[in-house]
């Protein structure tokens, strides 16, 4: 009976220690995805070099409507070409946060910059409808919360994430 026990635990501890070692082993990324991974870092890296976006101002703009007003995020964004090339069309998305729960998001498109040439885009959280616009905003009382903001430059075939920061209580 004892000798059953002891090829019982034996085969056990064995089993585990060979789910263990096969768990670990399969976290292992393969050589094609490290050079993909590889890629996907250089190309992000690349973007961050021939842009520069900068959040010039960030804030809640006061919106009035049938229901009072409401204060709704807006952050002022600031995008160069870095490079000595005109640059291909991209795109300026902003996503607002709060407790870690997105709240709203906007994106802008960017032409064609010549080298050198910035262009300032209002990132704010109002959806343009066919007859008007839906401001996402809160109450004058909420806008003390914190609230984050994140500045990503897409292209094509990348998304990458050029800012993260905290909203100031600016108002305007």
């Amino acid at each position: 009976m004892a000798k059953r026990l002891l090829l019982f635990v034996l085969a056990a501890a064995i089993f585990l220690a060979g789910a263990a070692v096969f768990s670990l082993l399969s976290n292992i990324p393969t050589s094609r995805e490290k050079k993909a991974q590889a890629e996907i870092r250089d190309a992000e890296n690349r973007l961050r070099r021939e842009y520069g976006v900068l959040a010039v101002l960030s804030g809640f703009q006061r919106r009035t409507g049938g229901n009072g007003d409401v204060y709704v995020p807006s952050v002022l964004v600031r995008v160069a070409n870095l490079t000595d090339a005109p640059s291909s069309e991209i795109a300026i998305r902003a996503e607002f946060s709060r407790a870690g729960r997105g709240f709203c998001r906007d994106r802008n498109s960017v032409p064609e910059l010549k080298p050198g040439e910035s262009w300032d885009l209002w990132l704010t959280c109002i959806e343009p409808t066919g007859f008007g616009s839906v401001a996402w905003g809160l109450p004058l009382a909420e806008t003390a919360e914190p609230m984050t903001f994140a500045v990503y430059l897409d292209t094509d075939r990348i998304s990458v994430l050029m800012i993260a920061e905290p909203m100031k209580s600016a108002f305007f």
